[in-house]
């Protein structure tokens, strides 16, 4: 299932192909390094403190803390 990334402009990019929660937790967090990776030298690096979901408009949405940046994941959650 397709995993996205939504910047705060509200584009979506695709980033990931993830099967279940435990790879989507991963490739956001793979995201978030190499988006960090990237920065120029000296920058503060982004550092995500918490991660929210719930399910929104058929997807699974992340917030990692940015306040206007998301994941959304085409997985359901099943929480029992």
């Amino acid at each position: 299932m397709k995993l996205w990334f939504e910047n705060r402009y509200g584009d979506r990019r695709v980033i990931a192909d993830c099967a279940n929660l435990d790879e989507t937790y991963r490739a956001i967090d793979k995201f978030i390094n190499d988006a960090n990776s990237k920065k120029p030298s000296g920058s503060k690096p982004f550092k995500s403190f918490y991660i929210r979901r719930w399910e929104e408009e058929g997807y699974t949405k992340f917030d990692v803390g940015s306040h206007s940046e998301f994941f959304l994941w085409e997985g359901k959650v099943n929480v029992k």
